[in-house]
């Protein structure tokens, strides 16, 4: 890699931390005066409340990186411009296409890592700022695992629940099985629900089976249809941390997967899947485009005009992005195609523009 090459990295490496930075004031000031309500609704001090909107930042950061791409890659072109950098380079024989090499090079860095944070970050903050929220804001008992299959909960001292797979947008859970013990702590007997779903602040659970475990396993009652409060229920299936954008995308993809054997609708757990993955991308197809639209060699070129170029690109391909979303959702689109295709459209526009500047010199 050569001098030059490093030299764009390094300051493409400053302006995106130094953006970044800037996001995360910003941010924070703003949620934090956004929840100040808070300290006389749940009686909190200041400091849990700033601990409470810190915990947020890094997925704040995670959505926010394409438009502080936009900013950072259009800082790097200004500069080598107003330093007459990228002059000298092309006049020494330097290619507009080579010149992508470092910027690709940066982008997959920030490709993998915006992949990391999906899978395994943003789940894992999330999930403690909402145990956070409950045990030091709520004041209540929080005891979620951050998925949606295979799930072990306490409802009480003597009753334990396994869910085989949870559906928190449509309020449905399916394959459950109770433990209740003894004063031994040995099982007493077993209740097992095929499923469960929420109706008019009740709980319609279906196929109920009892089971005693002493001396032998026996069925010892049942029942097709049984109609209850169940407020552990409630409380799953109404915590923001278990939508299909706070789980990792191996559990995103598990569940999907699971509900498709269940013939339910998985539309929105792919469609975050993909999101996930687009996202991640994204940061290379918005520098390729952002970097050779900054490119001008006039006596004319306005800085104004390379920042408001940049900035108006930035925010067609976040409108272009959030309206296949929408189309998405609605099924017009399937997810793959909805995610997928503004990636597809920016790309050529890339390589359109990497094209007619090479042709322009």
């Amino acid at each position: 890699m050569t001098k030059f090459n490093k030299y764009i990295i390094k300051l493409f490496v400053q302006y995106t931390v130094i953006v970044q930075v800037f996001v995360a004031i910003i941010t924070l000031i703003a949620n934090t005066f956004q929840h100040t309500k808070m300290l006389s609704e749940y009686n909190i001090s200041f400091m849990t409340l700033i601990v409470y909107d810190l915990m947020k930042t890094p997925y704040l950061l995670y959505t926010t990186m394409p438009m502080t791409i936009v900013i950072s890659t259009m800082l790097v072109m200004v500069t080598l411009l107003k330093n007459n950098e990228l002059i000298a380079y092309v006049s020494l024989g330097g290619k507009i296409r080579n010149l992508a090499y470092p910027f690709i090079v940066s982008g997959i860095f920030l490709s993998v890592l915006l992949y990391f944070s999906a899978d395994v970050i943003n789940p894992k903050i999330m999930l403690e700022r909402e145990r956070f929220a409950y045990e030091n804001i709520k004041n209540r008992t929080f005891n979620v695992s951050g998925k949606l299959t295979d799930m072990w909960l306490k409802e009480s001292d003597s009753s334990f629940i396994n869910i085989n797979l949870m559906d928190p947008t449509e309020k449905k859970i399916i394959g459950i099985t109770e433990y209740h013990l003894n004063n031994n702590f040995q099982v007493d007997y077993i209740v097992t629900y095929d499923s469960a779903e929420y109706y008019e602040g009740k709980w319609i659970e279906k196929n109920k089976k009892v089971f005693a475990m002493d001396p032998v396993p026996v069925m010892t009652d049942s029942a097709e249809e049984v109609i209850q409060e169940r407020e552990l229920f409630d409380e799953l299936t109404s915590l923001p941390v278990l939508s299909p954008k706070f789980l990792s995308l191996k559990e995103v993809r598990r569940t999907a997967e699971i509900m498709k054997k269940q013939d339910i609708n998985t539309a929105k757990y792919y469609l975050q899947l993909y999101k996930s993955y687009a996202h991640a991308l994204s940061v290379i197809v918005i520098i390729l485009v952002i970097f050779p639209l900054c490119i001008g060699f006039n006596r004319n070129h306005s800085y104004i005009a390379v920042a408001s170029k940049s900035l108006f690109t930035g925010f067609a391909y976040w409108m272009l992005m959030a309206s296949f979303q929408s189309l998405g959702k609605t099924g017009l689109f399937s997810p793959l195609a909805a995610n997928f295709i503004p990636i597809g459209a920016f790309f050529i526009l890339a390589l359109a523009l990497i094209y007619r500047r090479e042709r322009a010199l």
